[in-house]
């Protein structure tokens, strides 16, 4: 078993029965405004930070994370007036976290870093700012952590906390971002992660999260991997040398996983999750339903076009491997060398930069984004989508506020233009959307203005958006990631809706990838719901156990294509 170097803290007794109080509520504070009024599990929630200097919240989407956040800070810059707040959060939440901070606090200052300044830019923007730094507050993006993280340390001096909002960003243990948050937690004298989707894909990634908040809670990751996981190895022949690399095997446990209860007994002290259900009965309830379409013929042509590419390549590398093992095994035969140079040949096409496009998930890509569109690829061609979105739109859901999700947004401009047709008004949050102010003036356009009926969004630029006028969310196309699915739910489903429920709506071609999708976050959603409980009923509900999405849509798509040859 791995040694959890971390200690269970002495207050988890105190912390037990906190989270079974239904009536607490906070004293006066002199930089929380009279009108800020705290929920009894908000307020549960404000106290566990302050009794623990790391932690993750992992309340769901909508239920209050960042005003329990700013009542904890209130009342330790009430016992300590030096202690500085960082708050390092997506593009698009930016404003937001302003806006939250003059609304239930006083006397609190704070400063959005910007990527401009007087006549400077960039880094030299940046730089400026830190060293005029003396507000309350600092409240910054994700990206300036990567290699300005010592200036930051330098500017919040030696006496603050920081708050990582969408705490996931860090997920990925070996990136350039992960690291860069371990430099400002562990200067900091107090760390928090804030995240309804702590476990997205896998468990590794609540490693990784920890690694930053609460450093040696589960032992190194080879430790980890020991005592949680299933393994094999796998053996991959990598430029031209035979490499063998452990693989997390899905086919046992749960997902691949064991010891979850060890797992939840060592993570419970550091986290608070609480479902929506559970602690806001005034969040609007989730209907969900399939708007199952059928491609068009030229669609289903693309379609069944990039399905053959694709098991056609799978073919040849398959059969290069086989032919391969048997020249290593000594069959030298004219016939035996003369198809392994065929086959070499063919494989080692796959291997330049064009045939590295049409790897797995390049290949889930083309195909999820033909089912989108023949538009989006290139290519002339109606779209069952389009025509359904169209009616939606313009006939069903008329009184509506509504939100768009789609991975792509260069799929986005055929929606406008159907829109415009339409005479329906309608905004976005994009990726590339870089200003934090036309993020948030798109934002109040969807909110306040009567006129604008659809807004469209995609993963890199729905996290933390408040868009509670909204009482239905269409996923053109499904994520992939369970966690984003829940995420973009979130959006809507919060507190301070006027909505008495929130109809969701999922398209889906009918012998596409779509339907592949749906099955595939299925094991992702009950992984999550193992470890942390339910965090999103009402939504459709993904139960079975499958292998990981990726992997397991590319074979999908592998036995779609074999069907399709059979036709």
């Amino acid at each position: 078993m791995s040694e959890t170097f971390v200690k269970v803290p002495e207050c988890y007794p105190q912390l037990l029965e906190l989270r079974k109080s239904k009536t607490i509520e906070f004293k006066s504070n002199k930089y929380l405004k009279e009108t800020t009024k705290l929920r009894y599990y908000q307020v549960i929630g404000a106290l566990h930070m302050m009794l623990l200097n790391r932690m993750v919240l992992g309340d769901a989407a909508g239920t209050g994370k960042t005003v329990q956040s700013l009542a904890a800070y209130s009342f330790l810059l009430e016992k300590d007036p030096t202690l500085k707040l960082l708050v390092v959060t997506t593009k698009s939440a930016l404003y937001q976290w302003k806006e939250e901070i003059e609304k239930f606090t006083q006397g609190i200052s704070c400063r959005i870093l910007g990527t401009e300044w007087e006549n400077a830019s960039g880094f030299a923007a940046r730089k400026a700012q830190y060293a005029l730094f003396k507000e309350h507050v600092l409240i910054m993006g994700y990206n300036p952590l990567l290699d300005e993280y010592e200036h930051i340390k330098e500017a919040m001096g030696s006496n603050y906390m920081v708050c990582f909002d969408e705490a996931q960003a860090f997920k990925g243990r070996k990136t350039k971002t992960h690291f860069g948050c371990s430099q400002i937690a562990a200067g900091a004298k107090r760390a928090y992660g804030l995240s309804a989707t702590v476990i997205k894909n896998s468990l590794e990634e609540v490693w990784a999260i920890y690694a930053v908040l609460v450093p040696g809670l589960f032992g190194n990751i080879t430790n980890f991997n020991k005592t949680y996981t299933y393994t094999k190895l796998l053996r991959l022949k990598i430029q031209g040398k035979e490499r063998v690399i452990p693989q997390i095997d899905v086919t046992k446990g749960q997902c691949g996983y064991r010891n979850l209860q060890q797992f939840k007994q060592t993570l419970d002290p550091y986290i608070l999750v609480r479902k929506k259900e559970e602690v806001a009965s005034e969040l609007p309830r989730l209907i969900s339903r399939q708007a199952i379409v059928e491609m068009l013929p030229e669609q289903k042509l693309l379609y069944k076009n990039a399905l053959n590419g694709i098991i056609y390549e799978e073919k040849v590398k398959r059969e290069y491997y086989e032919v391969s093992d048997k020249v290593r095994g000594g069959f030298n035969d004219e016939k035996t060398l003369k198809r392994y140079a065929e086959l070499k040949e063919k494989y080692e096409a796959f291997l330049t930069e064009e045939g590295k496009k049409r790897g797995k998930l390049a290949a889930l890509t083309y195909c999820q984004m033909i089912s989108n569109g023949p538009a989006l690829i290139g290519e002339p061609g109606e779209s069952s989508k389009e025509i359904e979105f169209e009616r939606l739109v313009s006939d069903e859901l008329t009184q509506e506020k509504i939100i768009v999700f789609t991975r792509f947004k260069r799929g986005i401009t055929n929606l406008e233009i159907i829109c415009d047709h339409k005479h329906i008004g309608h905004t976005k949050i994009t990726g590339d959307i870089n200003s934090a102010w036309d993020r948030d003036q798109a934002k109040k356009k969807f909110m306040e203005d009567p006129n604008c009926r659809v807004i469209f969004i995609t993963t890199a630029g729905s996290a933390s958006l408040n868009l509670q006028a909204a009482s239905v969310i269409i996923f053109y196309d499904t994520p992939w990631s369970y966690g984003d699915l829940v995420q973009t739910i979130g959006r809507a489903q919060r507190i301070g809706s006027i909505q008495e429920h929130v109809l969701l709506i999922h398209i889906v071609n009918k012998g596409s990838i779509d339907m592949r999708v749906m099955t595939r976050v299925a094991s992702k959603k009950e992984l999550s719901d193992e470890v942390l409980g339910d965090t999103s009923k009402g939504a459709l509900d993904f139960t079975e156990n499958e292998t990981s999405v990726v992997d397991g849509l590319f074979e999908d798509l592998l036995e779609d294509a074999e069907t399709l040859k059979d036709d």
